[in-house]
């Protein structure tokens, strides 16, 4: 990240759903995070595209490690304990994984506690919370534990930090405190964290507890909605729950530590270009599998196949479409495939369906003749 500042500029984007004004107030340049696209939601017809997300647009793993360190130092160490991280489903779940890594790296002597909001269910865990994110193509958000000494320190909570990518009007940020907040009697302090929040911190009011906003680029925004050519409806079954594996991540069910899948070892060449798609909410896995990539010399990029719903143009140059691993129904997407001209492409999954063959045809239409190689991904229990 460099430190040149863009105070006070504004930038107008047209869409073909309407017009999206953003000023900053504190951070880099706005396109140095940012790229935008139309969404394909009569919700919400705009897309704040991250550069450092590794979602929507190649990433190379140390931007995104950067822009995780920079939010961990953001967080105050002295928060009253036990600290509960909660990243958003899908979006924010590498995100959340990786600030939450960070901070724990920097503060070992914080007694904190990891979970992920997720739209797959968990056998055996409880629903610790559930909220809605009325603008999103998915809106429900189940928080779930599998462990009661987790369960425990969830409860005896005093402080809370919920980290999302980016923040529009903050309501997702309220719904969430609300919800958790209703479990966690002791709570105190509750921050908020993202990429870039163009709230103006009105939200701010309507939190349950007074609340830090934490960001790497703040500012305001005005949105003005157009007809679209072809009204947009979102498929029915964009809402639908599936289910996580029993041998899927533990970070849906609650982390002390970051984790790390069982699965086979990745061997590149120097110079070799690799993509590495992660898989909806299975994304932190192939942050880890790129620097596994840089580290051999290999030039990595992370990207996943994903819910959201775009329409090509601006930012999103390629659509390719995939079916749901976790058996939900609901339409997924990859977009940009080639944006990292890779040599080679690897999916780090939880379930293994559909995937190899889907990418295969994806990159056919696309005119690219690229091995595609599923690497499945394990996560150990106690006692199993």
């Amino acid at each position: 990240m460099t430190s040149s500042l863009a105070i006070g500029v504004s930038e107008t984007i047209l869409l073909p759903t309407g017009e999206l004004t953003l000023t900053v107030h504190d951070g880099p340049p706005l396109r140095q995070l940012c790229d935008f696209a139309a969404r394909s939601n009569p919700k919400r017809g705009f897309l704040i595209v991250s550069k450092v997300l590794g979602r929507h647009l190649p990433t190379a793993p140390s931007e995104m490690r950067a822009s995780m360190e920079t939010l961990a130092r953001k967080i105050s160490p002295d928060l009253p304990q036990p600290v509960v991280f909660l990243g958003m489903a899908e979006t924010a779940t590498a995100l959340g994984q990786g600030i939450f890594a960070a901070y724990r790296r920097n503060n070992p002597s914080v007694e904190v506690l990891y979970l992920q909001s997720s739209r797959q269910r968990v056998e055996g865990a409880r629903v610790f919370a559930s909220f809605e994110e009325g603008h999103s193509h998915a809106t429900s958000h189940l928080v779930q534990i599998a462990d009661p000494a987790l369960e425990a320190m969830a409860r005896a909570a005093q402080s809370l930090v919920i980290v999302d990518d980016e923040c529009s009007t903050g309501n997702t940020f309220v719904a969430a405190a609300e919800a958790l907040s209703r479990g966690m009697p002791k709570l105190r302090r509750i921050e908020t964290c993202c990429l870039t929040d163009w709230g103006g911190g009105g939200y701010l009011k309507a939190m349950p507890l007074a609340t830090q906003a934490r960001s790497i680029l703040c500012g305001s925004m005005t949105w003005q909605a157009r007809t679209a050519v072809a009204p947009l409806v979102l498929a029915a079954s964009s809402n639908q729950a599936g289910v996580a594996p029993s041998q899927g991540m533990l970070s849906r069910t609650g982390l002390r530590d970051p984790e790390a899948a069982e699965r086979s070892a990745i061997v590149v060449q120097p110079g070799e270009r690799v993509l590495v798609l992660g898989d909806g909410e299975h994304s932190y896995e192939a942050l880890r599998v790129a620097e596994a990539v840089e580290d051999q010399g290999g030039i990595a990029a992370v990207q996943c196949i994903t819910r959201s719903p775009a329409l090509i143009g601006h930012a999103m140059q390629s659509l390719s479409r995939f079916s749901d691993a976790y058996g939900s129904g609901a339409p997924c997407f990859l977009y940009n495939m080639l944006g990292h001209r890779p040599d080679r492409v690897l999916i780090l999954t939880e379930v293994v369906r559909d995937q190899a063959a889907e990418a295969r045809a994806a990159l056919a239409l696309l005119g690219a003749d690229i091995p595609v190689e599923v690497i499945v991904c394990h996560y150990r229990r106690d006692g199993q």
